[in-house]
């Protein structure tokens, strides 16, 4: 956990972290989102901006891409945008394993792991490991062709009580850390260790119910994980981690 709380490792994009392509579903996959080279350092990250971009992400064309199953857990969200959000992710998502694959994107099916993490039905050598992320008007799209990945986004809530969140799932010590920075200032780090730890869990596949695990073990020896932050617009932390190859 010590690990989460330093600076994550940097590309050469940017001093504050990997930037995404930003991209809206219908539109063409952008050709730098079909990476191939197993020995790639980074992640594959696609931005959809819902409060930038134009077009219904509801269209019966992105709808129409989505599975029974898809169609049924999108009409069990109560509230319009969180069906909208999740329509327009997996939407997003099947149309560019669609285009990494040379694959219908509707005739592509899913499997999930024990914690909810869906990877690629069927023998598909050539598929990428991929993970994504929403939170308010943001989806984050993250892809690699051999380490399995995990990506987190978050809304900045300005007056969260992130402190019993942070005393359940972080050691003292980093507690401590965090509560010696001015309360603005502290929300703003919280949010941030809480998207690479969430990342971190989503790239191993175990899901919030790794949470306690994190939280006792040492830092990740090198090579079994890398982490970077997200560069995204303001109000919002993002975060991206890669698992050791399978």
């Amino acid at each position: 956990m010590a690990a989460l709380l330093a600076t994550p490792p940097r590309c050469a994009e940017g001093r504050d972290g990997l930037s995404p392509l930003a991209w809206w579903p219908g539109q063409p996959v952008p050709p730098s989102a079909w990476g191939t080279a197993a020995d790639q350092q980074a992640p594959v990250l696609l931005l959809l901006d819902r409060g930038a971009a134009s077009g219904a992400a509801t269209s019966g064309l992105l709808v129409g891409l989505l599975d029974r199953g898809e169609q049924e857990r999108a009409q069990r969200f109560r509230r319009p945008e969180d069906r909208e959000r999740y329509r327009l992710g997996r939407s997003a998502l099947r149309q560019v394993l669609g285009a990494w694959l040379d694959r219908d994107p509707a005739a592509l099916r899913f499997r999930y792991g024990p914690h909810g993490k869906p990877a690629l039905d069927g023998l598909l050598d050539a598929a990428p490991h991929f993970n994504l992320a929403h939170s308010g008007d943001l989806i984050l799209l993250a892809f690699h062709p051999s380490r399995p990945v995990g990506v987190d986004v978050e809304l900045r809530r300005p007056g969260l009580d992130w402190r019993p969140i942070a005393r359940r799932v972080l050691p003292a010590a980093v507690l401590a850390r965090l509560e010696t920075l001015p309360p603005e200032q502290g929300g703003a780090a919280f949010l941030d260790l809480w998207c690479r730890l969430e990342a971190r869990l989503k790239a191993s596949g175990e899901g919030l119910a790794g949470l306690e695990r994190l939280r006792l073990t040492s830092a990740p020896q090198p090579g079994e994980l890398a982490l970077w932050d997200v560069k995204v617009p303001d109000g919002y932390g993002a975060a991206v981690a890669l698992a050791k190859p399978l």
